[in-house]
């Protein structure tokens, strides 16, 4: 039984070069005949001489192999073991009129891609059309994706990021050098071990339910955890999760990359308790307080600078606004509005400290405004103080 007539070809595809050896001139030029009027993407080169196919697979780019069988001086065999010596993974067809199951079972145990008996009729050239056109592409595909692991597999060990994978069922397969160096464990004291080695014992059960989420496709693809070195000391990493499933969808694979970010951590609980800390020191003191970041916004105004000039609201509510729009709004609490708004952006231009600057309230009342430029991380902020001097002689 024949195989199936080859797919007609709109576009045309990569060439498929094949390089035919055999003794016989005459059927060497029939096969080109056949294979290239088949398929388009086919281009023959026919030898009959085992010594030039041999330097042709040395010097051009061969996609795939076919030969006879029995060849003045040697055999299909060990012409097989000529190419290989000298490409490993070119597909090679053992194309022969010499049949019987000793034959192709010693060519199938010696490595050929495929092993087709000559017949007579038109059908055995599409026979060899497909097999040949198979064997290419399974190879391409088998040679893209060693590729594709290839650059996967640089780039998991070149990336600055702690990189660990896991196979079906948890268990560590590989381990890159950033993750080495954040968890103190070389890749062979960790393959083979699951996250147990790094996770605290009392996180074992919120670990465990992240990978059930993960193997369940539900979730759990990013976590913050704190984690055990080999040192025994305990850092916090952010951990980004990656499932990988075949056709069918099940889970093969699992990439978790993370990093160490125990000291961004500190920093953030350090500010915020230092935050809480100023906020509190606002709070309390006996002036209206006002401080502005590089770009002019609110960054805290306390709850004395609210009282003093009678503004309603919440005075957290006020962080982020606009702080010469704020400015324009309040000019109708003071006696000369333009002056007020002209004055505050005179004194932000120059950024020379101000003391004691008296201002008149619309109300009568008097106040002392104290200004001071502020070396901020991203550039000058702005700190004004206001206190009530209407008593004061």
């Amino acid at each position: 039984m024949s195989d199936p007539a080859l797919p007609p070809h709109g576009k045309r595809e990569p060439v498929v070069r094949v390089l035919h050896v055999d003794d016989e001139p005459a059927f060497l030029d029939l096969v080109a005949t056949y294979l290239e009027g088949m398929d388009d993407a086919f281009e023959v080169r026919s030898e009959t001489d085992v010594d030039a196919a041999v330097e042709t697979v040395e010097s051009e780019p061969i996609d795939c192999v076919v030969s006879d069988y029995e060849m003045p001086g040697t055999d299909g065999l060990s012409f097989l073991e000529r190419v290989r010596e000298r490409d490993p993974e070119v597909p090679f067809v053992l194309f022969t009129g010499k049949g019987s199951e000793e034959i192709a079972s010693e060519a199938i145990s010696a490595g050929v891609t495929d092993y087709i008996q000559k017949r007579s009729g038109t059908d055995q050239y599409t026979v060899l059309a497909n097999r040949v056109r198979n064997a290419v592409d399974q190879a391409r595909s088998r040679a893209a994706l060693a590729a594709s692991q290839e650059r996967l597999s640089r780039f998991i060990e070149q990336s600055p990021l702690g990189t660990i994978e896991y196979d079906e069922g948890f268990r560590i397969v590989r381990v890159n050098p950033a993750a080495e160096a954040i968890l103190g464990y070389s890749e062979s004291e960790l393959v083979g071990e699951t996250w147990g080695r790094f996770v605290p014992e009392e996180l074992h059960r919120h670990v465990a339910e992240v990978e059930r989420q993960l193997l369940s496709d539900k979730g759990g693809y990013r976590s913050v955890n704190e984690n055990v070195c080999a040192d025994g000391e305990r850092i916090r990493c952010a951990w980004h999760n990656q499932v990988v499933t075949d056709g069918d969808g099940e889970v093969i694979r699992v990439f978790s990359q993370f990093e160490d970010v125990t000291e961004r951590t500190n920093r953030k609980r350090e500010l915020e308790r230092t935050n809480a800390v100023l906020s509190t020191v606002l709070d309390a003191l006996p002036v209206g307080v006002l401080a502005e970041d590089a770009d002019r916004r609110v960054l805290r105004v306390n709850r004395y600078l609210y009282d003093l000039l009678g503004l309603d609201g919440d005075p957290s509510a006020a962080t982020g606004r606009d702080c010469a729009r704020f400015a324009v709004e309040m000019s109708e609490l003071f006696a000369d509005p333009a002056s007020f708004v002209d004055r505050i952006d005179a004194i932000v231009d120059a950024r020379r400290p101000v003391d004691d600057e008296r201002i008149a309230l619309a109300d009568g009342r008097v106040l002392l405004r104290t200004y001071r430029s502020v070396t901020l991380p991203d550039g000058y902020g702005h700190l004004w103080a206001y206190r009530d001097a209407t008593n004061e002689p």
